[in-house]
């Protein structure tokens, strides 16, 4: 008996054999899978480009599992990953990106070696060759801070960019791009390098700014990239008596809004440089008060004195105001619906203050964003440059006074308006939104008072 109890001991044991070779891909055995054909297009790439590998693994006995792929160039690992096969016939086309690493030789050989695998760690390797990667080639970069402020990085060689004359902050979160959109936002079609886990590299539209820091310096005035090393390096500099930095600028509550002030003595016709943020091309500097001749570079129209000068940086606006503003040097204009010049929306204002719109007067004196004010341009002609009505209700209801007293204010029906037709009304001025009235677009619009003739022009203007 103990022998014929054996053999059915023996019989049971080669029967749970056969069934673990079994499963819901049916019968398996041992195998290695077969990498019928392997190809990269083009064989001749790019390095921050993709190329195409094309493969076909077969495995008749059993089912394929992955490809796994590494790229190497000069004995380094340049990019790797897997492929996720089915079945026992699969053909690869597969598009993979191949990023440019620091200090990557240009003209280099390349290598793909590639391991097909089946479910029962069957595989079998082979190798690409005779590939070549070659270095990107820059006519210009772009650097592009987390700011907003663009500067035109030029080669001194084939891998050093330079930006001279800069007016950034010492402390700069940044990309660098090779493309740009038209409103210098970057693309993400071109190449961009960003920080990869705390060093420059190649990244993404996901990817994240790199930093730079100047010590020692007011602001920085000189950026130098290295696209070969992948480093950035800067130079520093120190402001001057004309310069505007908001590294002298106090920080101040103004009606629930964060401002930047400061108050300090600006002279007719004076250019004034100023740096870091207060650089943005996207900030609009009151055209009443300044003229811009560069995205660094302001003059100042207003007379000699003092004043306080107010940066928004969520409206990225610059105006100005002086204590107890008063006629003949200025009217000023109170009410609903007028706000110093932006080209941000309400829905981004309003996202960071709530409740806050493009337009900010109100009927009132009590803080700078309750009225604006009218500079004199010539005897008894004032000009002032508003976003009106509001983008959220298309409305105004204003009036200009001579001083925060209330006094001799100036009714509507006392002037003959020219130019853009958008007020109406005897005594406020008013743009209507009722039913039955038109819509007047919101926008930056230039009033001219003129007290000599009592006639008021009104032109919408780009800024």
């Amino acid at each position: 008996m103990k022998p014929l109890y054996k053999i059915f001991i023996l019989t049971g044991i080669v029967a749970l054999l056969f069934a673990s070779c079994e499963d819901e891909y049916g019968p398996r055995k041992e195998s290695t899978p077969f990498i019928e054909a392997a190809t990269v297009s083009p064989s001749s790439f790019t390095f921050g480009d993709s190329i195409t590998l094309s493969a076909r693994i077969t495995d008749p006995a059993t089912m394929l599992t992955s490809l796994a792929y590494e790229l190497v160039s000069e004995g380094r690992t340049v990019v790797s990953g897997e492929i996720p096969l089915a079945g026992d016939d699969y053909e690869v086309e597969q598009a993979i990106y191949v990023p440019l690493l620091a200090d990557q030789a240009d003209n280099s050989a390349v290598q793909i070696k590639l391991e097909a695998r089946n479910v029962l760690k069957g595989s079998v390797s082979t190798e690409i060759t005779e590939l070549t990667g070659n270095r990107p080639i820059y006519s210009r970069l772009y650097l592009v801070t987390d700011n907003g402020s663009v500067v035109s990085l030029e080669s001194s060689d084939n891998n050093q960019f330079v930006g001279n004359d800069l007016t950034l902050e010492t402390s700069v979160n940044y990309k660098i791009a090779e493309k740009l959109n038209s409103d210098y936002s970057i693309d993400y079609s071109g190449d961009v390098y960003g920080n990869l886990n705390g060093k420059l590299a190649m990244i993404d539209q996901s990817g994240e700014s790199a930093f730079v820091y100047t010590p020692d310096a007011d602001y920085t005035k000189t950026f130098v990239f290295d696209n070969f090393a992948f480093t950035a390096a800067t130079t520093g500099s120190q402001l001057g008596d004309d310069d505007l930095a908001l590294s002298a600028f106090a920080n101040q509550d103004v009606n629930g809004e964060a401002f930047r002030t400061l108050t300090r003595t600006l002279e007719k016709g004076k250019t004034y440089t100023v740096f870091g943020q207060l650089g943005d091309a996207a900030n609009i500097y009151n055209p009443d008060f300044f003229e811009r001749t560069a995205d660094s570079r302001v003059t100042f129209l207003g007379e000699t004195g003092e004043y306080t000068i107010y940066y928004n940086p969520v409206r990225k606006n610059i105006f100005v105001g002086v204590d107890n503003p008063a006629y003949p040097q200025y009217l000023l204009a109170c009410g609903y619906g007028l706000g110093y010049p932006t080209n941000v929306s309400t829905d981004v204002i309003g996202a960071v203050y709530p409740g806050h719109t493009r337009v900010h007067t109100s009927w009132g004196f009590g803080n700078v964003l309750n009225y604006v004010l009218f500079r004199q341009i010539g005897d008894g002609i004032y000009q002032g440059t508003f976003f009106t009505p509001g983008d959220h209700d298309h409305f105004a209801g204003f009036k200009p006074f001579e001083n925060t007293g209330w006094a001799n204010e100036k009714k509507a029906g006392q002037f003959t308006f020219t130019g853009e037709q958008i007020i109406s009304g005897d005594n406020d001025w008013t743009i209507p939104n009722g039913e039955n009235d038109p819509i007047v677009e919101s926008a930056n619009y230039r009033f001219t008072i003129n007290l000599n003739d009592n006639t008021v022009n009104i032109e919408k203007v780009t800024l």
